[in-house]
């Protein structure tokens, strides 16, 4: 059983229900608040990860820390549009970073006149650390889940997330 869900669910016909259906309706309600659950224990989970890496980072620099440790080097422009943040803010955050030595930048090979961020060795030795600590923790938290429960929450969080809502649906 995942997370306490009703096994019947679990193996239930594929089809996609009627959106209109109040079952369909209750459950989607459901799934709302409990992602809006998830995303307040993420954001309380990644301001004790700030506070790991530097206790002068707050939540917001950890997730500019966090898409350079994944995706690094990258512009600043590449890293805004990433965070879905304005120039200002990118820069005060990046700023940060480089004043505390978790970030280092290098000139970008194709555009002179821009640069590459990226971790520093104590940033990425720093990194691990946290990373290995959230990884122990994650873990744990999924020690009773079989592998199969592991996966379908993933795919599923994985298909929710590559779904654009229509604009003119609304």
């Amino acid at each position: 059983m995942v997370g306490g869900m009703d096994p019947v669910r679990q193996t239930a016909d594929t089809t996609p229900p009627d959106p209109g259906t109040s079952d369909h309706d209750a459950q989607v309600e459901r799934l709302a608040q409990q992602l809006s659950l998830l995303l307040r224990r993420a954001r309380r989970m990644m301001r004790e990860a700030a506070g790991r890496i530097h206790p002068e980072i707050d939540a917001g620099v950890y997730a500019v820390l966090l898409v350079i440790a994944q995706s690094g080097p990258l512009r600043m422009v590449e890293l805004a549009e990433e965070l879905g943040l304005d120039k200002s803010t990118m820069s005060r955050q990046v700023w940060a970073l480089l004043r505390l030595g978790l970030v280092e930048r290098r000139p970008d090979p194709a555009d002179g006149r821009a640069f590459l961020l990226e971790l520093s060795p104590a940033g990425r030795e720093r990194f691990a650390e946290v990373s290995e600590c959230r990884r122990r923790s994650w873990r744990e938290k999924l020690a009773h889940w079989s592998t199969a429960e592991i996966a379908d929450l993933a795919d599923g969080l994985e298909r929710l997330g590559a779904e654009q809502p229509d604009p003119d649906s609304r």
